[in-house]
């Protein structure tokens, strides 16, 4: 069982509640680990800007395109990576493999503009799953 905490203002106590976890999708696994964090699409310049803002220790980054090599200056900082294309052998998992991030490569995953935001994880086996307090 797996718990999240929702802070209740008027008790100023936290409250745990139990996560469902959802299947929203699979893919190629690498670097034999998985991980949890906050999606961001990615896709331009412009968005890597927009999240190099932010703070980037608990952030997923989804990209559709493996050849996009905008986002090397943030791969250091972010906790994993999601691809909907490439394979094992594609540059950007090559890359990956070299910050040690964990990593879906060919990520098939469903709607993936209402997971903006919302907290993800994925398996050392390659399932994507969106995480939800009960």
């Amino acid at each position: 069982m797996r718990l999240c905490g929702i802070f209740n203002s008027i008790s100023n106590k936290m409250r745990h509640r139990e996560v469902e976890m959802r299947k929203v999708g699979e893919g190629e696994p690498i670097g034999g680990r998985g991980a949890v964090g906050i999606l961001r699409k990615v896709e331009t310049i412009e968005d890597v800007l927009r999240v190099m803002e932010t703070d980037l220790s608990e952030t997923i980054v989804f990209t559709p395109s493996a050849s996009v090599t905008a986002i090397t200056p943030i791969l250091p900082k972010i906790r994993g990576l999601i691809c909907a294309s490439g394979g094992v052998t594609s540059h950007l998992a090559i890359v990956a493999r070299e910050f040690d991030l964990p990593c879906v490569m060919g990520g098939r995953v469903e709607g993936v503009e209402a997971l903006e935001g919302r907290r993800v994880r994925f398996t050392a086996e390659g399932e994507i799953f969106l995480e939800e307090c009960a």
